[in-house]
């Protein structure tokens, strides 16, 4: 299968190519040399490679194949790059998509790679006088051709144009061996320092050197009685003492004395970069375990964890959603003592267009949006055996096969969907292209899905318990009184239900030629898989590919906070092996909480996804004490219902708290009173040293105790005795006085 984004190894020539667009009616990719592009500040125009010349290349020995990894800013919304402080990179970005966005249409795309290119177009945009030529615009047509190579060759992607690599900037610069003429202070002094009060030299890599030395002095087990702890400003004193100072002896009288006298402040490097440098040496978590020790550091300082078929070449060329809100109220589980409702699901679904299978769904409550669709996407390109059996519907691989990434997605046109970003991001990381427009493909699968969606209410909701009625009766009890299913059991309902859709439903008039030689079935199902193979080349499965780069592409970007005992997302508590390792939680206990970038799908909460800076793909996992949190496996709708639930009880429990707390302090208050008054009208005790007589008075009160038991002892068998008229040779109360020898 040949994708865009799909990087070609060829280890016998060092070549590295990059499919960075395809061409599926004329069989032919656009691929651009990667070194070239990597490396290089201006970037050719991508070659034109047909398919059987880069399938006769992959099947070579020495040739290796794989997803391309883009910049991890690519796949940032605008909200994450600002926080992570890169407004000026958007702004970049933004300055240079605007002088070509007229060029970026899909249409200029194919003339520029595959027709006679864009010479006439680009020379329209540069204006004939140029002394009226505008500050913001480019003075010649390679500036424009630079930089549509770039957008093409990173994905056709706005943020292929993110000045990504001015992100090293300053990680690189030149530190001399030993002070001298080159190493000027750097910072707000100027290029000669000559602004700055402070006169400074520059730091180089001696006094690295030397800085760490003095550390290591301090750290030494010999010199512990001089440090018993370590302290930043006590190391920038030996610091100035041992290099920064000149040592005079003097004998004075048969006595050697020493006097220290420093240099010259321009052979010297003030606190403030000593105690900078130091901190770049030592970081909090080392400091800590200095200056406390690593017993007293893991104690109080570690953290603790507990469309239509025309133009749509095959299956999988091309997915459409579409949504509607099922006639149908939901039982909320968590809550016994009623027959409440979660309100009415809305029902996302995802349809081949060219088979009209029904490849991925999602059944959530908000929207309808691209939040929705987005999951749904996810679920179209997941595998169903273990998505069916997460709902107690066990299935194989044969009843419903479909698990592979789209071609083209489209979605209805409407604000709710997704952005110019959103559609970036599904390019970068699956070489996906999004379309909001259903026009492009005269909605006719719109019209598949919205049959299907008539034929669900129609013929099995409107047939089930807590069903809304087409024409309800004046004084009927409302629908949401009687919800029957619950959110897992209605998406196995919905499971099955698809799975006889996609085996059963008449697909004869989407029959092509090869489907009529082949003698293969008409339904959606088969016509999916025939096409896949004969048309489509396999498809590209997306079980071979990372979990968390499918969900990357297409889930919305939400925000994570971490801290010291895990990381908090939407009420729940999440944990990760990687996030352990890398010292995150460290970092935020040791500092202060910090946010990160994460996915997750909105109907299973054990999971949520991070891709980290170096294009990783992290799952974090559910923290789960006691492996009975209601918030396992459950769908965020109900978590967030329960998770108010918890906030009601806890409120309720401190009024009644509040409550009980005064009523105690009521009746104490008596007990004081008492007390009190005792205790007045006693002399005062004026006596220091511990009272004598303060076991007998004890043993006193132990004998008066027992004898009063004794005595109500004693009553409560008379009492028994009156009661059941026992004879009268019980012990009574003289022979009672005479054993106690009253």
């Amino acid at each position: 299968m040949i994708y865009e984004g799909q990087v070609i190894i060829d280890k016998s020539s060092d070549k590295k190519l990059l499919v960075c667009h395809i061409n599926h009616r004329k069989k032919s990719a656009a691929v651009a040399d990667l070194f070239k592009a990597e490396n290089n500040a201006n970037i050719s125009k991508p070659k034109i490679f047909s398919f059987n010349e880069i399938q006769t290349l992959l099947k070579k020995k020495e040739v290796e194949s794989e997803q391309y990894k883009y910049p991890a800013e690519i796949s940032y919304s605008d909200v994450e790059l600002r926080r992570q402080g890169r407004d000026k990179w958007l702004q970049k970005r933004d300055d240079k998509f605007q002088l070509i966005e007229s060029l970026s249409f899909e249409n200029y795309i194919f003339q520029y790679l595959y027709g006679d290119g864009l010479a006439d177009e680009i020379e329209a945009l540069i204006p004939n006088n140029l002394s009226e030529f505008p500050d913001t615009a480019w003075k010649t047509a390679g500036a424009y051709y630079n930089t549509i190579n770039r957008y093409i060759v990173f994905g056709c992607n706005i943020n292929a144009l993110l000045p990504c690599k001015l992100k090293n900037t300053g990680s690189n610069y030149f530190l001399p061996e030993k002070p001298g003429p080159d190493n000027v202070k750097r910072g707000r002094g100027g290029a000669d320092n000559s602004k700055s009060r402070s006169k400074s030299m520059g730091v180089t890599l001696l006094h690295k050197k030397n800085l760490k030395a003095t550390v290591a002095f301090m750290k030494a087990k010999e010199n512990q009685k001089w440090f018993p702890k370590f302290v930043y400003q006590k190391a920038i004193e030996l610091y100035q003492k041992l290099f920064e100072s000149t040592v005079v002896e003097r004998d004075i009288g048969g006595s050697v004395t020493k006097t220290y006298f420093p240099f010259e402040e321009e052979d010297c490097l003030s606190e403030e970069q000593l105690r900078s440098h130091l901190k770049s040496i030592l970081d909090k978590e080392a400091y800590l375990k200095i200056r406390y020790g690593q017993i007293a550091f893991d104690k109080d300082y570690e953290a603790k964890q507990g469309s239509a078929h025309d133009g749509v070449i095959g299956s999988t060329y091309n997915y459409e959603t579409d949504a509607t809100v099922l006639d149908l109220y939901v039982r909320y589980p968590f809550d016994t003592t009623g027959q409440f409702s979660m309100g009415r699901p809305i029902l996302y679904l995802v349809i081949d267009v060219f088979s009209t299978m029904i490849v991925g769904f999602y059944l959530g409550f908000d929207g309808p949006n691209w939040t929705g669709a987005s999951q749904a996407l996810v679920n179209a390109c997941s595998c169903k055996v273990e998505f069916a059996a997460r709902y107690g519907v066990h299935i194989s691989e044969k009843d419903w096969p479909s698990h592979h990434i789209p071609v083209h997605v489209t979605v209805d046109n409407g604000t709710e969907h997704p952005n110019k970003i959103v559609e970036s991001v599904m390019r970068a990381e699956l070489g996906i292209r999004g379309y909001k427009f259903t026009a492009v493909y005269r909605g006719d699968a719109k019209g598949t899905v919205e049959s299907k969606f008539d034929c669900l209410n129609d013929q099995v909701i409107h047939f089930t318990a807590g069903a809304i009625p087409e024409a309800p009766q004046r004084g009927e009890q409302h629908p949401s009184n009687q919800a029957f299913w619950d959110y897992d059991t209605l998406v196995a309902m919905l499971i099955h239900e698809i799975i006889y859709h996609n085996q059963s439903a008449d697909r004869l008039k989407k029959f092509n030629i090869n489907a009529v030689r082949k003698g293969i079935g008409i339904t959606p199902q088969e016509l999916y898989l025939n096409s896949l193979t004969e048309e489509m080349n396999g498809g590209r499965d997306g079980r071979s590919l990372e979990p968390g780069k499918i969900r990357w592409a297409f889930l919305p970007e939400e925000t994570a906070s971490v801290r010291a005992d895990g990381i908090h997302f939407d009420g729940l508590v999440y944990y990760s092996d990687y996030a352990k390792k890398a010292k995150w939680f460290n970092k935020a206990k040791l500092g202060k909480p910090f946010h990160i970038p994460v996915k997750r799908t909105k109907d299973w909460s054990s999971h949520i996804w991070h891709k980290t800076p170096d294009g990783q793909y992290i799952r974090f996992d559910l923290k789960n004490v006691n492996d009975e949190s209601p918030f396992v496996a459950t769908h965020w709708e109900p978590v967030q219902h329960l998770l108010e639930q918890f906030k009601d009880k806890r409120h309720k429990n401190k009024i009644n708290a509040k409550k009980l707390r005064l009523f105690k302090e009521g009746l104490q208050a008596q007990l004081i009173a008492y007390n009190q008054e005792k205790v007045d009208i006693s002399p005062d005790n004026v006596r220091i040293s511990m009272q004598p007589g303060v076991k007998d008075r004890q043993s006193t009160y132990k004998a008066l105790q027992h004898l009063i038991q004794a005595i109500d002892l004693h009553e409560t068998l008379i009492d028994e005795s009156n009661q059941s008229k026992v004879p009268a040779n019980v012990t009574g109360l003289d022979d009672l006085d005479a054993e106690l020898n009253l």
